[in-house]
């Protein structure tokens, strides 16, 4: 193992209740949260200060940054609002979706500027009619029927991410797999469906959530309670397996992230003890640990900047605190 790759560089404190999301902005210099106290806080990244705090009408579930502009951001909200935050004043509009459902996911495409919505059970695809104003324009359909597969066959979509130019999305279910759709056609072009059992691979069919790398190449899936497996978009099979068991028995969501432009992988955590891994190999770099949170029940959030100096960030939701890191050496 290589030496420590990070250390703590600020805690941030300021949410009242469970933190639910985060996102660096494009530049890396902000940091957005939300949280279950119905409050969206923008952070100055270099000193840990609060720029901006925005009351929302109910608590916030998913954000993503708008990467065209300099600050604006959407965020998902429990209530089933998608509201657009441009220049921090406050939610300026919501989004026209015809649909009252918590939001579970969002992505921006930086081409077309559209947006992807994981909604209740369904995905929208939303545009900008005029300024500031955004419909969904395209429903995708539901995917196939596993009811006779699978214990639990809601449809819940975890995560969105469009692909080549916001012409195709790659959507990770809860508990239906990961489907690629083209946009135009509505076609599913291919379905990745883990097995319900297979312990030599330690996989699970319950997926959390899942992270693009910047290539486009590779998805990261958190599966609940096992860790992290990697495809390559497209094949049925993980490339590799990220194991970070825990003893809680409970089946929970993880956030996930490519680091160092994919280099590194990271995953969150019940148990307060982040780990790192280098993405094709496996090996483990470092753990990141917090004093006073062994032995507690903790779920963790990881979000990425590719810049020169901070690129990874954690949130733990039943203490209230986020841990900056900044990267401090180069591996390789």
């Amino acid at each position: 193992m290589q030496e420590n790759l990070y250390s703590v560089h600020k805690t941030l404190v300021g949410h009242t209740d469970s933190i639910s999301c985060l996102q660096f902005s494009p530049k890396g210099h902000l940091l957005a949260s939300g949280g279950d106290d119905s409050q969206l806080i923008i952070w100055e990244t270099s000193t840990g200060t609060i720029r901006h705090q925005i009351t929302t009408p109910s608590p916030v579930f998913a954000l993503v940054w708008d990467s065209r502009y300099k600050s604006r951001l959407f965020c998902g909200c429990e209530s089933g609002k998608t509201l657009l935050i441009d220049l921090f004043q406050g939610p300026d509009r919501e989004v026209l979706t015809g649909t009252v459902a918590p939001v579970y996911a969002l992505d921006v495409d930086a081409a077309t500027g559209y947006l992807a919505i994981g909604i209740g059970s369904e995905v929208h695809v939303a545009q900008e009619i005029s300024g500031n104003t955004f419909a969904t324009f395209t429903i995708l359909p539901k995917p196939a029927d596993l009811s006779d597969m699978l214990p639990d066959s809601r449809v819940r979509p975890r995560s969105v991410h469009f692909l080549k130019n916001g012409t195709r999305l790659i959507v990770s279910y809860l508990n239906h797999g990961i489907i690629c759709w083209d946009l135009k056609t509505r076609d599913a072009l291919w379905h990745i469906i883990p097995p319900l059992s297979r312990r030599q691979m330690y996989i699970s069919v319950f997926l959390g959530y899942a992270a693009l790398s910047h290539n486009s190449r590779y998805l990261l899936v958190s599966n609940m309670n096992i860790g992290m497996n990697l495809y390559t978009l497209g094949e049925k099979e993980p490339l590799q397996s990220f194991l970070q068991p825990t003893n809680t028995g409970i089946n929970f969501p993880l956030g996930v992230s490519f680091l160092h432009r994919g280099r590194a992988v990271v995953c969150g955590s019940q148990t307060g003890s982040v780990k790192i891994w280098e993405t094709l190999s496996g090996e483990h770099l470092q753990t990141l640990e917090h004093k006073g949170l062994r032995g507690s029940f903790h779920r963790w959030y990881s979000a990425e900047h590719s810049g020169p100096d901070v690129v990874m960030q954690q949130v733990s939701v039943h203490t209230l605190f986020t841990s900056v890191y900044p990267h401090l050496t180069n591996r390789r």
